[in-house]
């Protein structure tokens, strides 16, 4: 009996033995190719659709895949444009975001938006002397070009147009320049002054030192008046508190009332504060009446005496808002007598004199009321 020997092999395993290292080999080089990028392409107008497929054919030949998503309209604001952008590479894993505006005589601009790296590449397709901006094809193939460019560019690690901050600053209007302060000590411009007359009213309280009232005369007042710019007109009333004095003999009440017209002139004004100077004649009354403090002596009827006058005031009043209808006031001034009223009464020691001072200084209080 013949040993059997080793066979030689088949046909088909030396074909299967030399396809697959091939097989192999195309395997592992598949599985070392990149993975296309994915672009979104946001289409608008009719015009982008035909943009996107002629930017399809431009690039068929780079590792990209192109998908369109079509919106109604693009956003007003360049920055809700970014957001949409940002939100679109989220969503569907797009690391760019292409987008085309169309202005008005003007060849397309194509954004080309890289969400994640917040950078942004903005490039007319055409120059508006360039021969291509009049031709719908060739305005096409310059739009497609300039995403092919861009694309290239990102593939091989280059970085890609400028950063979004800077696109939307161009776009802010610069801010209002900051009013300078003037220095300090300086005094502040005058507001506006009314172009007609205004009516104010004033209601107050003076005191007036008349030399012979202990605590002086003390009296309400109304005033009334029209203001145009600084000058004011006016006419002011008071009506009197009785005053008290006395000594062994007798005893006193004097109630002295006035009645002026007045004209001013503000002197200085500020942002919530004035200074205004008024002067004019005057009327003063005053009214006496005796008591006995001694049965030895009979008192006079009482009686009214008048004289004439002129006054003068320095007044400041503060306002808490430029409009605010109602100013707090204060007042300086002093009535100068034609004659200072006096009165007497005889004694068995002889005549009491009770004279009043001929310039009376006087302190008010008042506010002021404008429409």
């Amino acid at each position: 009996m013949r040993s059997a020997r080793p066979g030689r092999p088949g046909t088909f395993g030396v074909v299967l033995a030399l396809v697959l290292p091939i097989v192999g080999a195309k395997e592992a080089r598949a599985d070392e190719a990149p993975a296309p990028v994915h672009v979104v392409v946001r289409t608008v107008e009719p015009i982008d659709d035909a943009l996107f497929e002629r930017t399809v054919g431009q690039v068929s030949d780079l590792p990209v895949a192109l998908e369109a998503v079509h919106d109604a309209a693009l956003e007003p604001s360049t920055s809700a444009r970014f957001d949409r952008a940002r939100a679109l590479s989220i969503a569907l894993d797009a690391p760019i975001v292409v987008w085309f505006e169309h202005p008005t005589g003007s060849a397309p601009l194509v954004w080309i938006a890289l969400p994640a790296r917040e950078r942004v590449l903005v490039r007319r397709a055409a120059g508006e002397s360039d021969p291509t901006a009049s031709s719908s094809s060739a305005m096409l193939e310059a739009s497609s070009l300039v995403v092919r460019t861009a694309l290239v560019a990102f593939a091989s690690g280059v970085p890609i147009g400028v950063p979004n901050e800077d696109v939307l600053r161009e776009e802010r209007p610069p801010p209002p320049p900051r009013p300078r302060r003037p220095p300090r000590g300086a005094p502040r411009p005058p507001p506006d002054e009314p172009s007609r007359w205004a009516p104010f009213a004033t209601l107050g309280w003076q005191l007036t030192l008349d030399g012979r009232s202990p605590a002086g005369a003390r009296a309400g007042t109304l005033e009334a008046g029209l203001g145009r710019g600084p000058w004011f007109a006016s006419l002011r009333g008071s009506l009197g508190l009785p005053s008290r004095s006395h000594d062994d003999v007798v005893a006193l009440e004097t109630t002295r009332h006035s009645g002026a017209a007045l004209v001013g002139r503000t002197l200085v004004r500020g942002g919530s504060w004035e200074l205004a100077l008024a002067v004019g004649p005057m009327i003063v009354g005053l009214r006496r009446s005796a008591s006995p403090r001694d049965a030895s002596f009979v008192p006079s009827p009482p009686a009214t005496r008048a004289t004439a006058a002129a006054t003068l005031e320095l007044r400041a009043t503060w306002t808490p808002a430029p409009r605010f209808p109602v100013l707090l006031g204060f007042g300086a001034g002093a009535d100068a007598l034609a004659s200072a009223p006096s009165f007497s009464y005889e004694t068995t020691r002889g005549v009491v004199e009770q004279p009043s001072w001929l310039v009376e200084p006087r302190l008010a209080f008042f506010a002021l009321l404008r429409p």
